[in-house]
């Protein structure tokens, strides 16, 4: 990975044009077609929206047609996994091995340290509570009435759907959910998005600036407008993570770390989620929660920084 620092030094962009020599300087699919990055990462969008949402979804639909009941969702459960890794994560290395023909070098599969292990799964805990905060402050914000029962039917669907995923009700079947809902998209999600997408973004628009985009497209792939915002913040943070230790598995941490959480609350919460809610939350109690856990997610990350560029340095000076 080419740092800012470097990028900058003597006046010139040189790592720049390392890092574009790196798109054309194998004898692949890619040099041969000549195409930009951007634009390649634009075509590979469409082919694996079209495969996952549009083949993948409608063979779901066409064995379960909408009924998510308890008769059907294990079924549900496996051919949301193969989904994943057929129509998702199978294109996409095929996609990336079209640009080189290193797949694990490109996306940048390096390991990472364990403080920053540490720091990264405080962090996505605590980024987490702050983004339901965040959900909560969202709910309050008024429908208009002439549209009010079309959103909320959307929604109910949505969250029906979901909780009927992840619902389970003993401990092997949390641990299949876990691997289905939290692992497989981990690594697939994150191959596509900050292996093949941000990696070609970074030649336009910088390392950083390629995970911003990145991690905006992984909101809207999701196609759920009720959550839009923290997708869309942990998309960023997700690629900001690839960007700072220069690896994806630091981003396939956090969100399998995300996803993980997100599982497990519904299993110790499911009594209370088959209830109604009795009262409103508190808001100030909700800002409280939302201040606290900021705090920890920013304090994470400064010093997740400080500990990648120590590993890094540690590392440039044992190979020299």
């Amino acid at each position: 990975m080419i740092d800012d620092q470097q990028k900058h030094s003597n006046g010139t962009d040189q790592p720049e044009q390392l890092n574009r020599t790196e798109f054309t300087s194998e004898d692949t699919v890619f040099s041969r077609l000549n195409l930009h990055p951007s634009v390649y990462a634009i075509l590979a969008l469409i082919v694996i929206f079209f495969l996952y949402q549009i083949v993948g979804g409608g063979i779901t639909l066409l064995l379960f047609g909408m009924d998510f009941s308890d008769d059907n969702v294990q079924a549900i459960r496996i051919a949301t996994m193969f989904g994943q890794i057929i129509f998702l994560l199978i294109p996409t290395l095929i996609l990336i091995r079209f640009q080189t023909k290193n797949i694990f070098r490109y996306v940048r599969m390096k390991p990472i340290g364990f403080s920053e292990v540490f720091f990264i799964i405080i962090g996505v805990i605590a980024a987490q509570q702050f983004l339901q905060g965040y959900l909560v402050l969202q709910d309050m914000i008024p429908v208009p009435e002439t549209i009010k029962p079309f959103v909320e039917s959307i929604r109910e669907s949505i969250e029906q759907m979901y909780q009927t995923l992840v619902m389970v009700q003993t401990v092997p079947e949390l641990l299949f959910v876990i691997f289905v809902v939290a692992l497989v998209p981990a690594f697939s999600e994150e191959f596509l998005f900050r292996g093949l997408i941000q990696r070609n973004f970074e030649y336009s628009f910088g390392l950083a600036g390629g995970a911003v985009v990145a991690g905006v497209i992984f909101a809207l792939y999701h196609l759920n407008p009720f959550t839009l915002v923290p997708l869309m913040v942990l998309g960023i943070v997700f690629g900001l993570l690839v960007y700072k230790t220069g690896s994806i598995l630091a981003a396939i941490l956090a969100h399998f770390v995300n996803n993980l959480i997100a599982v497990v609350s519904v299993y110790y919460r499911r009594e209370e989620i088959l209830l109604p809610a009795e009262t409103d939350p508190a808001i100030t109690g909700t800002v409280v929660v939302m201040v606290i856990s900021g705090v920890i997610a920013v304090g994470c990350w400064i010093l997740l920084s400080k500990a990648a560029d120590e590993r890094r340095q540690a590392q440039e000076e044992n190979n020299t």
